[in-house]
């Protein structure tokens, strides 16, 4: 009988023990691990395309764009606009109106050479309009008119006001600023006034585009698509790329390279180049920055999609 006291003793004090409370689920904000070797990779193909001026970040459109082509069959240069347009509608930059005076002028010509020298000759200002900063140099136009390259372009951009998105200076056949006797307020300082942040790590201005000139050349026809020639049109008429980049990775501006193979389109690199160039703050005061942080949001945007991006992560031996 004590045996037994003992035994329901136990059982009913395990039964009034107070029991754990169930466990509960916590919920934990999605983590992306971007690789080194992606960060890397971002990096080096940042390097590899990006041209602004010297000394100036890697400009943009932030006005609606306005593409216009000659030289081409009514209905291929409707084409090719359209797709210009498209891809500019993907990044945030709205389409003008029609009957609008290009930013993105596309000729298409016979003999790429003697068209660009005859682009820059009728109006040399267009292309070297004497705003430092503007453009890449002499030397880079000379390369532009006898490069021989199938399609060849040429930027122009302004550095420009955070603010008021006014340029910084004053563009020749401006009137120079006089300042009024009483200066209250900012803009009594004029539209060419710098604003100086006193931190040492942000600069008040940005740089945007204000003019493309894109010659192609007919003969560009006979190597591509016509699709893939669009789509490599668009990705010159919307960032700085350096004529001879030649990404390491799958990209549209390897068109008229022998390695690596040419992509159908914009490849997921040239996408993801394109969108974080168009996202990223361009307020840091070192240029180097600005395009580091381009490299670190392509980095993250291709974070788990490395396959699709032409990524492959080697394995080890067994």
């Amino acid at each position: 009988m004590a045996h037994l006291a003992l035994v329901t003793s136990l059982a009913l004090g395990a039964l009034a023990a107070p029991q754990d409370p169930p466990p509960v689920a916590t919920q934990v904000e999605e983590v992306v691990v971007v690789g080194e070797r992606l960060q890397t990779t971002a990096q080096t193909f940042v390097r590899a395309l990006a041209a602004p001026p010297p000394g100036r970040k890697a400009a943009r459109w932030d006005e609606p764009l306005c593409v216009g082509v000659i030289g081409m069959r009514p209905d291929l240069a409707q084409l090719m606009v359209d797709r210009i347009t498209a891809v500019a509608l993907e990044l945030g930059v709205p389409a003008s109106r029609p009957g609008c005076r290009p930013d993105v002028f596309i000729v298409a010509a016979a003999d790429g050479d003697a068209t660009a020298r005859e682009l820059v000759r009728s109006s040399p200002r267009d292309y070297r309009p004497g705003t430092a900063g503007a453009e890449r140099g002499e030397a880079a136009l000379e390369a532009f008119q006898s490069s021989g390259q199938p399609i060849r372009w040429w930027h122009v951009s302004l550095a420009v006001n955070a603010d008021t998105g006014q340029p910084i200076q004053r563009l020749p056949g401006q009137q120079p600023f006089v300042a009024p006797r009483e200066r209250t307020r900012p803009a009594d300082f004029g539209a060419y006034a710098t604003i100086v942040s006193p931190s040492l790590i942000r600069d008040e201005t940005r740089d945007v585009l204000a003019r493309v000139v894109i010659v192609l050349e007919s003969s560009a026809l006979d190597r591509a698509s016509f699709g893939q020639i669009s789509d490599y049109v668009a990705m010159v008429a919307l960032a700085q790329i350096d004529p001879e980049a030649a990404p390491e990775v799958p990209s549209i501006l390897n068109l008229f390279r022998d390695a690596p193979a040419a992509e159908p389109g914009l490849s997921a690199w040239d996408r993801a180049y394109l969108s974080a160039l168009y996202r990223t703050d361009q307020m840091a005061s070192n240029p180097d920055t600005n395009l580091s942080t381009i490299g670190r949001v392509i980095a993250r945007d291709l974070a788990g999609t490395e396959a699709e991006a032409g990524i492959t992560t080697p394995t080890a031996p067994e």
